[in-house]
């Protein structure tokens, strides 16, 4: 058992199983190739002057995680389990698993998890994960669209005891959106100073369904704790509920759920941790030409699959004025860079040790070229520049309370967590 610190901050397998397992060495090498066909070769990584970069722990192909009050760390592994990792020490041990229920092939797994606002305050101990769920007895991909035996993308909440969670604590919050062809699944989960929950959606592989607002696909979704709907959601008023299938029924009905749309692959959302009101980015994956970094906002259309970055889709230089009523990304980048899959995020917190020159910045990675960069708000736009480079390929990144920066990603051992924090020698 991990021992909690106090933070000085807030004082026989089944047969799915087995043929998971036997699988692996494929699951890391079938989701590299899904984020990119041509993977650079390995280099020595330059962190940021005055800056270490350490290994925490090394964790099994590692998607997303979060903090608890007392420090600790949850960590999601896409073949389905949630691991409890102390930062200190490296120790871990499983607070749950999921494995005989999740489809972990392709881009698809257990991909996303946020604990409770009020976690830790003795009621509410609740951690949000989101999913690829198992719907037959296999895993199976097709463009031929959804089918009753396609694995469908879900968010659920769980109770938390101890260092455990009882898999019958489940209570399915929002479920069957479509995941066909295994791809473009997204999956992260914030909770925002509203203490709502937002969700990050990909589009499955079908782009058509980004801008339909009668699809879950494609989509940032806010729901309460609960999983009902915020009385100033976007189409609260006029929608219907659509956490049971993924979608409304009828040509022009809506998702209530649904707060922006018009997103390909919105792999992480970040809220800056210092605004008084909801404020977060999404980092959208691009398709061939562009990847970009777009601004939440209520009822926002970001324009995929007819737009990709500032311009129509697969164009970078005859891009012409943007459409009405569709919004542009406060930053975007070219694959001719060499960067090609933008990922994790984080906004630099006030006071973060040793982060004083990133005062205000946000910092995204990107998975192909293993480099780090800040956006510093200059005018009415963000002046780009190099952070430093990543050890591992980086899938998920974030602040600790300790102040440092902490990343998950993929390397040669299978993955790992790490953190980048002032070189005190």
């Amino acid at each position: 058992m991990i021992r909690r610190r106090v933070s000085s901050r807030n004082k026989s397998l089944p047969a799915s199983v087995a043929r998971a397992v036997a699988a692996r060495p494929l699951l890391l090498l079938a989701f590299l190739l899904a984020l990119s066909p041509l993977l650079p070769a390995e280099a020595l990584a330059q962190p940021p002057a005055g800056f270490e970069d350490t290994k925490v722990a090394e964790v099994e192909l590692p998607t997303a995680f979060a903090f608890l009050p007392d420090d600790s760390m949850l960590v999601t592994s896409k073949p389905g389990r949630l691991l409890l990792i102390d930062p200190a020490t490296g120790d871990q041990e499983e607070v749950l698993d999921l494995s005989d229920g999740v489809c972990g092939n392709s881009e698809r797994g257990l991909l996303g998890v946020a604990v409770d606002p009020d976690f830790g305050t003795g009621s509410d101990d609740f951690v949000y994960l989101y999913y690829t769920a198992m719907r037959g007895s296999d895993c199976p991909t097709t463009k031929a669209g959804p089918t009753n035996q396609t694995p469908v993308k879900r968010v659920s909440r769980f109770a938390m005891t101890g260092d455990k969670i009882e898999r019958a604590s489940e209570e399915i919050l929002i479920d069957g959106i479509d995941s066909p062809q295994g791809n473009h699944n997204a999956g992260d989960l914030k909770f925002g100073p509203d203490k709502n929950l937002y969700v990050s959606v990909g589009d499955g592989g079908n782009g058509g369904t980004a801008r339909d607002l009668g699809i879950l696909n494609g989509k940032i979704l806010r729901v309460e704790r609960d999983g009902t709907i915020p009385a100033d959601n976007p189409y609260a008023s006029r929608g219907v509920r659509c956490d049971e299938t993924g979608r409304a029924a009828g040509r022009k009905a809506v998702c209530q759920e649904v707060f922006a749309r018009g997103l390909r692959n919105p792999f992480r959302i970040a809220f800056d941790p210092d605004a008084a009101e909801p404020s977060f980015f999404i980092n959208d994956v691009g398709a061939k030409v562009w990847e970009e970094v777009d601004r939440g906002r209520a009822s926002a259309n970001y324009g995929w699959d007819k737009r990709e970055g500032p311009c129509p889709t697969g164009e970078s230089r005859r891009c012409g004025k943007k459409p009405r009523r569709l919004t542009d990304p406060i930053h975007a980048y070219k694959h001719t860079s060499g960067c090609r899959s933008i990922t994790g995020g984080a906004f630099v917190p006030n006071g973060a040790p040793g982060f004083d020159a990133y005062a205000g910045a946000y910092l995204y990675a990107d998975f192909i070229c293993k480099e780090i960069f800040a956006l510093t708000p200059k005018g009415r736009g963000f002046e780009r520049a190099s952070f430093g480079e990543t050890e591992i390929k980086p899938v998920a990144m974030g602040f600790g309370p300790d102040g440092a920066l902490y990343y998950a990603g993929f390397g040669s051992s299978g993955g790992e967590i790490r953190k980048i924090a002032v070189n005190e020698t």
